[in-house]
């Protein structure tokens, strides 16, 4: 995928074009004058597009003077920083230095220090049970206390007590938080070590006073362990003690070593940079806030540029496995809304509105952050290959705006190459050799939004999409029913080069019969149905060239080999060059989406 795609280019335009009426109009919902914001899309290879704006009023710069906003100005960015907690956390395991299984018991033995049978079970508490907001836990320790006046004031109070909060014991008062007057961060005194076992690493925690813990173990349980998900800031400080205790190195060293050295991060970090290097809002904030132990769940300061290194790394499998990957982007748990699931930290929304001449549904694989007057949000789309970042200081409405800007331009757009990809590099006719005497071919092409589509199948003189539309007829219960063999990416490669391309043919019906009742099957993925002598009927394996062009298609069900028609060959070279073998595997996540 090019930056210099013309489609491309029109939709980045658009976006401007957007910005700038709403600037110019005032039909926008956030304060311009006061916003600042950087934002940035990028493919799996390289930057695509970036756009910022400074803010023409700004806050309170001590340390130096302000700079114009760019994709290297820093942002807080919030709660995405519990991606990097379970990145890091994800790494140690693919290391085999744990397991997300393990009780967090095993790695904060502090907290078997309650054995009241009413607040939490804690050892029913596993590292992946806080990753994915399943812990139960309560959200906040010391934080957004609505006895902290800061708190107050949002919501047009001064006092608690006025509009009929009880007054309270100073020693009911937690003892820490980042936000009241005369109160510091919560910390997490004491050293650690750790102890090398033959069979295992154990962590030894040596003269500890956990005030935050001290806290967290007072306060039942908002559910029981693994039963559903809620939003829990708590889950994030564990997970960073935890990796702490298995290191032997704060957090800080964790993030250094294990994700911003090796992705040359050079723009991230726990601590405030130079005034002057960031943006600060001229508004209520939290650009000098120390937040002490909350940095695990949200203290990085970093920029759009390191982000979108961020983005290509996970999209590029760098600093985990592919398999590692595909299993981190899936739900842990739904949510009330049927478009919203957990994830482990992901928000993970699908969506049938972004293309508009398809009801196919986009998965968006997000994470959202907010410190007061910072709003962020990292969206990732597998499917495409692509990321997008939004970074806002000022008015936080900006925020979804913006990103709502960017999906309806960019998705439709990428959509729209990965059909015209598809077409240029494997539509066409593919048959069998003349001197073998056997009659077999297959052609297909790029149908609109449906993607590619057989239109002919020919087996040995008789007509085979005919047979395997009666059969997948047959086996989904619905004889006689219309519809299209379509083709559909599995993301594998097959031969020594690794360019063999596996496909898979699957029946769609062009309408989809009522539901049968309160369970419906008709949806159920099944793209593996028929085997003929223990191969796969449904399975197409292009050999492509470096370009990704096909040339011939093998099927293994039927036992042959297809050549692609010499004149259809020339015909369909890539309109550039650059779109080489870096790039042309993103056709295959492009074109994934299944439906009519």
């Amino acid at each position: 995928l090019s930056r210099d795609e013309p489609i491309l280019q029109a939709a980045f335009r658009s976006i401007d074009t957007s910005i700038s009426e709403a600037g110019q109009n005032g039909s926008q919902r956030w304060k311009r004058n006061i916003t600042s914001f950087s934002i940035a899309v990028t493919s799996s290879s390289q930057t695509l597009w970036t756009s910022s704006h400074t803010a023409s009023v700004l806050g309170d710069y001590a340390d130096s003077p302000p700079s114009n906003v760019s994709d290297v100005t820093y942002f807080r960015i919030a709660s995405i920083s519990k991606v990097f907690t379970v990145l890091a956390a994800l790494i140690e395991q693919e290391a085999q230095n744990w397991t997300l299984k393990d009780p967090i018991t095993r790695w904060v033995p502090e907290l078997l220090q309650t054995a009241n049978p009413q607040l939490v079970n804690w050892e029913n508490i596993s590292l992946e049970s806080l990753a994915s907001q399943l812990s139960g836990i309560v959200r906040e320790y010391g934080q957004s206390d609505l006895i902290d006046p800061f708190e107050d004031r949002q919501y047009g109070f001064n006092n608690p007590v006025e509009v009929g909060f009880p007054p309270v014991n100073g020693d009911e008062i937690p003892p820490c938080g980042e936000n009241r007057p005369g109160t510091r961060p919560c910390t997490r005194k004491g050293t650690f070590v750790i102890h090398e076992s033959t069979s295992n690493r154990i962590a030894i925690l040596i003269c500890i006073s956990l005030e935050i813990l001290d806290g967290l173990i007072t306060r039942p349980p908002l559910f029981e362990p693994n039963d559903r998900a809620t939003y829990s800031n708590m889950n994030f400080v564990l997970l960073g003690f935890a990796l702490e205790a298995l290191s032997g190195q704060s957090y800080k060293e964790i993030l250094d070593q294990k994700i911003f050295q090796p992705l040359g991060m050079e723009h991230s970090r726990l601590t405030k940079p130079p005034d002057g290097q960031g943006v600060i809002p001229n508004a209520t904030n939290d650009w000098n806030a120390d937040i002490g132990t909350y940095g695990p769940t949200g203290g990085i300061y970093t920029t759009a540029s390191d982000l979108m290194k961020l983005a290509r790394a996970i999209l590029n499998h760098e600093l985990l496995n592919k398999s590692t990957t595909n299993a981190w982007f899936k739900p842990y748990s739904y949510s009330p809304s049927w478009s919203f699931a957990y994830g482990m930290p992901w928000e993970i929304f699908r969506s049938s509105d972004l293309l508009p001449d398809s009801n196919r549904i986009q998965t968006i694989i997000t994470k959202a952050g907010g410190l007061r007057g910072y709003s962020s949000q990292l969206l990732l789309l597998p499917e495409y290959n692509i990321g997008i970042i939004v970074l806002v200081a000022g008015d936080g409405h900006a925020l979804a705006w913006l990103r709502e800007e960017i999906l309806k331009a960019v998705v439709p757009a990428v959509d729209a190459i990965a059909r015209q990809q598809a077409a240029e590099r494997f539509s066409g006719t593919y048959a069998s050799p003349d001197d073998t005497h056997i009659n077999s071919s297959v052609s297909m092409e790029v149908q609109g939004s449906s993607g590619l589509m057989l239109t002919s199948w020919v087996s040995n003189g008789t007509d085979f999409l005919a047979t395997y539309v009666k059969m997948s007829q047959q086996a989904s219960g619905s004889p006689g029913r219309p519809g299209k063999v379509q083709l559909t990416p599995s993301g594998t490669n097959r031969g020594s080069s690794n360019v063999d391309v596996v496909w898979r043919a699957q029946f769609v019906a062009d309408e989809l019969p009522a539901a049968a009742g309160v369970i419906d099957m008709h949806l159920v993925t099944d793209v593996d149905t028929f085997t003929y002598a223990a191969r796969s009927v449904e399975e197409f394996v292009f050999a492509t060239d470096s370009g990704g062009i096909a040339s011939e298609v093998h099927l293994p069900g039927l036992r042959i080999t297809l050549t692609k028609q010499q004149q259809q060959q020339q015909q369909q070279q890539p309109k550039k060059a650059g779109s080489g073998a870096s790039d042309h595997t993103s056709v295959w996540n492009l074109m994934k989406p299944l439906g009519l």
